[in-house]
């Protein structure tokens, strides 16, 4: 049933969308592990901003970049998110650009709704979109390659190195997609084989020649795009909205000022941002992005070996809804644990769980024993789930541990389940794009207490992550004793080597 509250007096208030740029070097997060904000100086750019085209946008200096300057990817430090908790500040959110961050004026901007299949096509300003009955909801946005550094580790994929904080819950506000369509004659009847597409403002490189559409060769410019089944789009249990707000505010730019798409329970590589055009056509999009991003291929595909075949092109592989993940937040990554001030106490453990389609994570387990015996994390629910039953958000857990359980732990692992059943595997599956990674979490304990005692004064357990974002150094998983020996293409060690 729908909610009498507002998403304000749910979810509220809103966390502020004002960033904080870093505008000295030292404050480079790709050296630090975090920055406090007060070292930070509200400024127009970021000094990484600084002599590259998106100098005119303000970004916040706590984000971890993870492709140099330019174009922006980053992502916040977990330990940011998890102070956060629910609801992400605008500003702290993952940032995933393929070129420049369009400069786009907000009264200048049209969206086209139009498409061969559309009887009565349209084109729709900003201060028309936002006269329109609207609707507001929370939804986690999630990179469909996050966590991919762990990938990273494994064997190099195609993807640059996101580590567990490509993920964050914000408040959308915007308009039915299913009324635009109704508006423009769309019916629900005879959806059959129809897409809805989505196209932003970008002039992209396109990298793999003319694609295998006669009727729609690719240029050496293509934009982003991708598209949905009409029987998505038209059904109202799916929440497809054309969003303007987020967290009661106008788009940052990063994140598609002025408008983009949301389709909750889906990877936000098909949110297109900076939306430009909605076309509904009588099948899928020929968009080039739509096949040569958000695929998961088989472990065996290399990438000389994915440009030999159809392997691009075939429905099998691509990602559509999320999958279930979870991740440990807390204990953070090199944190320390003394052992003489804390034994006989409990420490609390928490992190996030999330899963896609609108489906609901039922449960998150903690094993300090490698799986052999599983125990229950309090769930802290905070969505309200749509009228349909439907569930867009993360949820963040805590488990109390006694401190005495933990020195005998050689790691931490966590797993989620959620209403399908669906749970994560204990090991990775390696695929070329790096992405749909949803392996069990596993923090190490390290229990040398002579070693800490040198260095802290007294023996202290240290907690260590699999890999820390970007170039950020650190993790298990970045020794040659920390890979994993299978991950889905045979040994990755062969003869004491990374294969």
């Amino acid at each position: 049933m729908a909610h009498p509250l507002s998403c304000e007096a749910l979810y509220g208030p809103y966390p502020s969308g004002l960033p904080v740029p870093c505008v000295h070097p030292d404050d480079d997060k790709d050296t630090k592990t975090t920055t406090d904000p007060s070292s930070c100086h509200r400024a127009n750019t970021d000094f990484r901003d600084v002599g590259t085209p998106d100098h005119w946008t303000t970004r916040d200096g706590r984000l971890v970049r993870l492709t140099g300057r330019h174009p922006c990817n980053a992502e916040p430090p977990l330990t940011t998110l998890q102070q956060h908790d629910f609801i992400t500040p605008t500003h702290l959110q993952f940032v995933r650009n393929h070129g420049i961050c369009p400069q786009i004026v907000w009264d200048e901007h049209v969206i086209s709704i139009a498409g061969s299949c559309t009887p009565k096509p349209f084109d729709l300003s900003m201060n028309e979109l936002v006269r329109m009955p609207s609707k507001e909801l929370p939804v986690t946005l999630v990179c469909a390659g996050n966590r991919r550094k762990e990938q990273n580790m494994v064997r190099e994929t195609a993807g640059f190195n996101f580590g567990p904080s490509a993920a964050a819950t914000s408040v959308w506000k915007g308009v039915p997609l299913r009324d635009l369509l109704r508006k423009a004659g769309i019916s629900d009847q005879d959806m059959h084989g129809k897409h809805v597409e989505f196209i932003g403002v970008e002039d992209l490189p396109n990298k793999v020649g003319p694609g295998p559409f006669q009727e729609e060769k690719w240029g050496k410019l293509v934009k982003f795009g991708t598209s949905v089944p009409l029987s998505r789009a038209m059904n109202p249990a799916y929440d497809i909205i054309v969003a303007y707000e987020a967290n009661g505010e106008r788009l940052l730019p990063d994140h598609g000022f002025p408008v983009r798409i949301i389709i909750p329970g889906y990877v936000a590589g098909r949110m297109i941002k900076w939306l430009r055009h909605i076309n509904v056509l009588p099948h899928e999009t020929r968009n080039h992005y739509h096949y040569h991003d958000n695929r998961i291929l088989p472990p065996q595909i290399t990438a000389e070996e994915s440009a030999k075949g159809n392997w691009w092109y075939d429905p099998s592989y691509i990602i559509l809804e999320l999958n279930i993940n979870s991740v440990i937040a807390s204990p953070c990554h090199n944190e320390m644990l003394s052992i003489a001030k804390n034994i006989g106490k409990d420490y609390t453990m928490s992190g996030y769980s999330y899963s896609g389609g609108g489906r609901m994570v039922t449960r998150v387990e903690i094993s300090l024993d490698q799986g052999l015996h599983w125990h229950l994390a309090k769930i802290h629910r905070k969505e309200r789930p749509n009228e349909y039953g439907m569930h867009w958000c993360w949820v963040w857990w805590t488990m109390d541990v006694p401190v005495s359980d933990l020195l005998g732990s050689r790691e931490i692992w966590c797993r989620a389940w959620d209403s399908g059943n669906n749970t994560q595997p204990e090991n990775m599956t390696w695929n070329l794009m790096g992405q749909g990674n949803n392996s069990i979490y596993r923090v190490r304990v390290d229990t040398n207490r002579n070693h800490m005692a040198q260095k802290h004064g007294d023996p202290s357990l240290r907690f260590e992550h699999p890999t820390q974002p970007g170039k950020l150094k650190g993790g298990w998983m970045t020794t040659l004793a920390g890979k994993p020996r299978i991950a889905g293409f045979g040994p990755t060690i062969v003869d004491g080597a990374k294969s």
